[in-house]
């Protein structure tokens, strides 16, 4: 890169040490890539680009407290900073409800190392980057009509979309157990499996999704 571009200030979050050090280990090969901060979580990431607003934040979009909202929490908190999101599924739920979220690009962790910093490159100047199975992905999903949330839950058992259909009427573990008569321990595993396949992180966002889905009403107030 030319010596005189100006250095993009970029923070990683990632909940996996080798994988964060792999990445700043190629950044930092490049002049103009500054790392000046990593993180393991959700939190971890908005607390660090609230101290230094970076140019971008490059995001997993699985992590501890979700990729989702790590990008949220970023944009609230530093609306000039760019969140990059790196996935190892192509989703299209995901990904849709990531660049609802404020996420600008979205890769594969399969990109090659110079592309992902292009990639950086692209995003600190305002441009969106899709790797092209996941722009692929989204394509086919509206070609054939189909929700972009429709197979998140078409991945979850008839049972998780009885719980979740259940938190959507704001049912406790205690009263969804007594509904569906089963133990309450075996609703909590539900509840956490469903949370971990809709990939929220409580039960009002989940109650959120079914609404949005229009697998339930909403209460009224």
């Amino acid at each position: 890169m030319n010596a005189s571009a100006p250095v993009i200030r970029v923070v990683i979050a990632d909940d996996h040490v080798l994988v964060r050090q792999g990445i700043r280990a190629f950044l930092e090969t490049h002049s103009d890539l500054s790392i000046v901060g990593e993180a393991e979580d959700a939190d971890g990431a908005a607390q660090l680009c609230l101290k230094h607003h970076p140019d971008v934040a490059l995001v997993d979009l699985v992590m501890p407290g979700g990729g989702i909202e790590a990008t949220r929490s970023i944009r609230s908190v530093s609306p000039s900073t760019q969140v990059v999101l790196l996935t190892s599924f192509e989703d299209a739920q995901q990904i849709v409800a990531a660049i609802q979220a404020g996420a600008l690009s979205c890769l594969l962790k399969d990109v090659d190392a110079d592309a992902l910093a292009d990639a950086l490159r692209k995003a600190a100047a305002g441009e969106a980057v899709l790797h092209p199975r996941v722009a692929a992905r989204l394509m086919d999903a509206l070609r054939h009509g189909q929700s972009p949330g429709s197979e998140v839950l078409e991945s979850l058992s008839q049972r998780e979309r009885e719980v979740l259909a259940l938190i959507a009427e704001g049912l406790s573990n205690q009263d969804i157990a007594e509904r569906l008569g089963i133990g309450e321990k075996t609703v909590k595993t539900h509840v956490s499996n469903v949370l971990g396949k809709l990939n929220v992180s409580d039960r009002t966002q989940a109650a959120v999704y079914a609404w949005k889905s229009g697998m339930k009403q909403r209460p009224s107030q």
